[in-house]
């Protein structure tokens, strides 16, 4: 396909602009009716990205029109501020960046209040203040609103000169699902396509230092420029774009549903257009630095006439190494319910990976091979498949496997413990009976068969799989006195008397038995202690294990481990 030249620049139309007259006049309720009547009857999105089935990096961009759109022309500031907060909700989306444009100091002051208790972090940039006729004399600007901690921030002051209002993009560098990355809410001047080319190339070149020196970047926002622009060829990477000098994926780009066809083919790989933000053209964009994430994906949704006069852009993407777990990994659940997977690697384990959410009912929760079986409070037993796109697990795919685990106070997946060429589950009750649950072949459980007594000596057990190397699937278990005591496994449901291989180890709050997390094809164990230290000991393949190693800190105390 021959390489098109980018389109004149397409200035947006004036109520686009950055500052706008309020829709008061009788004009103004003409464009609200219409606009009204566009969101009764939306168009088809044959492409709706939902909470469900989105990769679980999610952002929001969104231009609030918080000038523009007052209350007395027709507008609800209090639906605008719920329906923005009502984003960070798991159900949903689970925002963790939020890209905000033409906000009034009040409403970012609101969002923040709604936001900072479950773990939001903000900057604003103003670009007017003090005047009677803008935002009532408050604040007027842009805001970007991140999930995590900020270690360092920057507002860039993209204005050329000629501009008929300053132009400033706030950024913040924050730990997004436990990774480092930029976040900068992004407004390019909308009357005059030499400016906003000006303001784009530095804004790019900014990015681009960020990204060189190893740290991902996230540009959310109104660009006011339709993607076949000059501007917009400075965002997009030329390794994948017609014409793009930049280091960016547009996370639209793969949306065939809205492929301009006069430029790509219906089978192409990526396409700079995507679907409309603003009337008939997009000019609303998440960009996500090239190599550092995977899998992206973005839905405009319908236009909320009563909030803005702009869609809502919601975007998705993946880590670029967050894919399907082959070996040894570690879980941990946080405080909010999400399960995070630390995949192992030589001499420790890589970063986290979102693997879930909602994971708070879930009292026992077991590793079975690639997939996790788990018991909710109510006492049912649930399978949940890993995702074979990022390994993760949905409550939209998992599979009910029946009632009556109550009195169930560990569960433990051994793998084929009986020898019959079938997975099996292994539970404790609370009066310290073990039973083996056989596995049907099918994803269930035959009739619970007893194989113990005496078992609640153990406050900790654990699964390691063939721990001794004999081919037999084995268990482990820390008393009280932090003795650690192996039962090689028989092969046919039972097991051998027990044999201490360790002592100390009630300093860990946590056991896990991750499986072969160092890639030596034997399996591990790992510790947490009270200090939130992660530490791993290499299994031997012959009942024992290395001195410990540390592998990482800031585990929080008290968290659900597997």
């Amino acid at each position: 396909m021959p390489v098109m030249p980018p389109v004149p620049f397409a200035p947006a139309r004036p109520s686009s602009r950055r500052l706008r007259a309020p829709l008061g006049t009788a004009l103004g309720a003409t464009v609200l009716a219409v606009a009204a009547a566009t969101a009764a009857a939306p168009a088809a999105h044959a492409d709706t990205v939902t909470a469900s089935t989105a990769p679980p990096l999610r952002y929001v961009s969104y231009n609030l029109c918080g000038n523009a759109c007052p209350d007395s022309a027709g507008y609800d500031n209090a639906k605008r501020i719920d329906t923005v907060a009502a984003q960070a909700s798991a159900g949903t989306w689970g925002a963790d960046e939020f890209f905000l444009q033409e906000v009034c100091r009040p409403q970012y002051d609101a969002l923040m209040n709604r936001l900072s208790p479950l773990g939001f972090h903000g900057l604003y940039a103003a670009t007017l203040s003090g005047r009677s006729d803008v935002c009532g004399g408050a604040d007027y600007g842009v805001a970007v609103l991140v999930k995590g901690a900020v270690t360092d921030s920057k507002v860039l002051d993209l204005t050329v000169g000629g501009e008929s209002e300053p132009v400033k993009v706030p950024c913040v560098r924050t730990y997004t699902q436990n990774r480092a990355n930029w976040a900068c809410s992004v407004h390019l001047y909308w009357n005059g396509a030499t400016l906003n080319q000006q303001e784009a190339a530095e804004l790019a070149a900014q990015a681009k230092a960020w990204h060189d020196a190893g740290t991902p970047v996230v540009l959310g926002g109104d660009f006011n420029t339709t993607s076949r622009t000059a501007s917009s060829s400075l965002f997009y990477d030329g390794a994948s774009h017609d014409g793009g000098t930049g280091i960016f994926t547009e996370a639209d780009q793969t949306d065939t549903d809205h492929y301009d066809t006069t430029v790509c083919a219906p089978t192409a790989p990526a396409c700079r257009s995507g679907e409309p933000t603003f009337g008939t053209r997009k000019i609303d964009y998440v960009y996500l630095s090239t190599g550092d994430f995977r899998g992206a994906k973005e839905d405009a949704l319908p236009q909320d006439a009563v909030v803005s006069d702009h869609d809502m852009v919601r975007g998705a993407a993946y880590w670029a190494d967050c894919g399907p777990v082959s070996g040894g990994a570690v879980y941990r659940r946080d405080s909010s319910g999400v399960l995070y997977r630390y995949a192992g690697r030589p001499g420790g384990v890589g970063g986290a990976c979102k693997a879930g959410y909602g994971w708070n009912d879930m009292r026992l929760v077991a590793r079975d091979g690639r997939d996790l079986t788990a018991v909710d409070t109510s006492g049912a037993l649930w399978r949940y498949p890993a995702d074979p796109a990022d390994g993760s697990f949905s409550g939209s795919t998992r599979v009910a496997e029946g009632g009556g685990w109550g009195a169930t106070d560990q569960l433990l997946a051994p793998g084929d413990f009986d020898g019959d060429g079938r997975a099996d589950l292994i539970g404790r009750d609370t009066s310290g009976d073990l039973w083996l649950h056989p596995g049907n072949g099918s994803g269930g459980y035959g009739t619970p068969v007893r194989i113990g007594t005496g078992w609640q000596v153990y406050g900790r057990m654990l699964a390691p799989g063939d721990f001794t190397g004999d081919g037999r699937p084995d268990l482990i278990g820390r008393d009280a006195a932090g003795d650690l005591w192996l039962y090689a496994g028989d092969g046919h449901g039972g097991y051998a008397a027990r044999t201490r291989i360790g002592n100390g180890w009630q300093t860990y709050t946590a056991l896990a038995a991750p499986g072969d997390l160092d890639g030596d094809g034997r399996p591990d164990l790992v510790g947490r202690d009270a200090s939130g230290g992660l530490w791993f000991y290499a299994g031997d393949g012959k009942g024992g294990y290395a001195a410990r190693t540390q592998i990482g800190y800031s585990y929080p105390d008290g968290e659900l481990m597997f």
